[in-house]
């Protein structure tokens, strides 16, 4: 695909990724948002980097929740509790994703870098609300660790020192010894709630140690920092004049800070890679933290980062279109139908890969010429010698294989099923029967030949919201033959189908593309049908139209139209010809 049409593919490449993933993407509106079943895209238009950076993040983490997460689970009243569970989760499924697909390492690493570029991730603060410092130092340091997103080392580094001074000495330890348990010991959404339930009921035990066995621990655990301290001649209870009042720091009785507000504004944080913090005083009292973490409400923590990442994918356009991208579904089929129509078309298809196949070849040998070097003389040319020209060899050039991905998009609307009428004995069949007899013979035969790598799709599917996968990309026609038994049904939601067969596209290797659109009916939606075409051609994606009786020069470029159907054949067989030799 041309990297200066990316931006006019937006909704392809998303609902291809989508597809990669198994979930459905819904591009339009001006939102993002993810229903639990699934992902909304705003219908971005620009040539932003960075928007589309942010886009990818987004569906891939949505997409891991989809796939892994438990949508039943209850946190109970306990904010701290849901957001600790939350962290831990995010990171679990993330890695997960990771195994299927690896390439969603780096697509989640460009976000969270981009976040923290922008300020959309940050360190902790001293001031900040206890549950909040908790929460962040588990999200960053895991997501550092497990992840690989080693930008945030500086940032897991202040927050363990804010850490360390919001929280006795021994829970920093053991809380250190629960996340090594991340990923293994997780494998599933109640794993996560177990750990983190385990965090809180340490952090209560802690609490409530007697004050001299804390004040102990801390002497045999200095905090970091202290080397620097003793280096500049400080002492390590010398209060800092920073300006601020320390005696509070425990409480949670102080007001949000506006980072944290909840309001979607985020203020910029002072840098604190180079803050001393106070360590707590020699026999502080933390039986009152308990407490203050579980009254905390949303209101003290940062917001989830991706939800900081929705807000920027939102949209002021409130009047754009929503297209949903169909679900792909594969047919019941009946097994007996599609062998009988297999065996029906075979002899043919192997008439047409033949014949197709001997038209690649032809075009791949090119004229003979000449060359300076070679094992035929070319004699006419011998006298060129005697005026310094040494081209007196004869030379063949071999072009290529097509090297081209074609899927055909097949309308099995209520209007195919109209009777046709053929052949001597005058036997009549529906048009679709017809289609998909003239489609498997074609496909068959494509199969067969280097370079060329068929699909094929059928729409509507059980209804206009999804659409039939008769062969995906790499598949064999026999091995799934009984899915081109269809029925008609249905109208005729072209630009659903055309969305969901440019993304299987797009997902092909083969350099070059080709949509086939075979249809007897105008789309239900003309405007939006139109635009998702052009869509495909600026994405690189040739888009060709087959009218059944129907001229659909005003959809496609490149178009043909089939009055009696008993023509389909052998016009599929002179248009696949076409495109072929214009491959090779």
């Amino acid at each position: 695909m041309r990297d200066n049409a990316l931006h006019h593919a937006f909704p392809i490449v998303a609902a291809a990724i989508g597809n990669r993933f198994g979930i459905q993407v819904k591009v339009g509106g001006d939102q993002a948002y993810t229903d639990g079943k699934l992902i909304q895209l705003p219908a971005y238009n620009g040539n932003d980097p960075d928007y589309q950076d942010y886009a990818w993040g987004l569906l891939a983490h949505e997409a891991a929740h989809l796939r892994y997460s438990d949508f039943t689970i209850t946190y109970g009243q306990s904010v701290l509790r849901r957001r600790l569970c939350g962290a831990i989760e995010d990171v679990r499924i993330e890695y997960e994703l990771a195994k299927d697909f690896p390439g969603t390492r780096l697509t989640l690493r460009t976000v969270i870098e981009k976040m923290i570029a922008s300020g959309g991730f940050v360190a902790a603060r001293e001031e900040d609300h206890p549950a909040n410092v908790l929460y962040g130092y588990v999200l960053k340091s895991l997501r550092a660790r497990v992840l690989g997103q080693t930008a945030l080392n500086p940032l897991v580094e202040i927050s363990e020192r804010v850490l360390k001074f919001h929280f006795p000495a021994g829970a920093v330890i053991r809380l250190k010894g629960l996340l090594s348990e991340v990923p293994d010991s997780l494998t599933s959404e109640s794993d996560c709630l177990h750990l983190a339930d385990r965090i809180l009921t340490m952090i209560e035990q802690e609490c409530e140690k007697p004050v001299q066995e804390d004040t102990q621990q801390q002497q045999n655990q200095p905090v970091q920092g202290d080397a620097d301290a003793e280096a500049n001649g400080s002492k390590g209870d010398t209060e800092p004049d920073d300006g601020h009042d320390h005696s509070i720091a425990n409480t949670g009785d102080a007001e949000p800070s506006a980072e944290s507000s909840g309001s979607g504004e985020t203020t910029d944080r002072d840098d604190t890679s180079g803050m001393e913090l106070l360590e707590q005083e020699d026999g502080q009292d933390y039986q009152p933290l308990m407490a203050t973490l579980q009254s905390a409400s949303d209101a003290y923590f940062d917001r989830d980062v991706f939800d900081v990442v929705k807000s920027a994918l939102a949209l002021d356009d409130r009047d754009a279109p929503e297209t949903v991208m169909p679900v792909g579904l594969k047919p019941l089929g009946n097994a007996a139908a599609g062998l009988s129509l297999l065996n029906q078309v075979q002899s043919e298809s192997v008439k047409i890969r033949a014949a197709l196949q001997g038209w690649v070849q032809s075009q791949r040998l090119d004229r003979s010429h000449p060359a300076c070097r070679g094992r035929r003389v070319i004699g006419r040319r011998l006298s060129q010698l005697a005026l310094s020209d040494p081209k007196v060899f004869a030379r063949r050039v071999v072009k290529p294989a097509p090297n081209t991905a074609i899927h055909l998009l097949l309308d099995k609307s209520d209007s195919m099923d109209e009777p046709v009428w053929g052949g001597k004995n005058q036997s009549v069949a529906n048009r679709l029967s017809i289609a998909l007899e003239a489609s498997m013979a074609l496909t068959l035969a494509f199969e067969g030949i280097a370079g060329v790598n068929p699909g094929m799709t059928a729409f509507p599917g059980r209804d206009d919201t999804s659409v039939f996968r008769l062969l995906e990309h790499g598949e064999r026609v026999r091995a799934h033959s009984a899915a081109f038994s269809l029925r008609a049904g249905g109208t005729t939601p072209m630009t659903e189908a055309v969305w969901f067969a440019a993304a299987a596209l797009l997902r092909c290797r083969e350099p070059r593309k080709v949509l086939l659109v075979m249809t007897d009916g105008q789309p239900n939606d003309i405007l939006s049908t139109l635009e998702i075409l052009q869509r495909c051609r600026n994405s690189g994606i040739e888009t060709v139209g087959v009218g059944l009786g129907l001229d659909v020069s005003h959809l496609f470029p490149a178009a043909i139209m089939i009055n009696e159907l008993r023509e389909l054949r052998s016009q599929l067989f002179a248009l696949s010809k076409a495109v072929l030799l214009a491959a090779a």
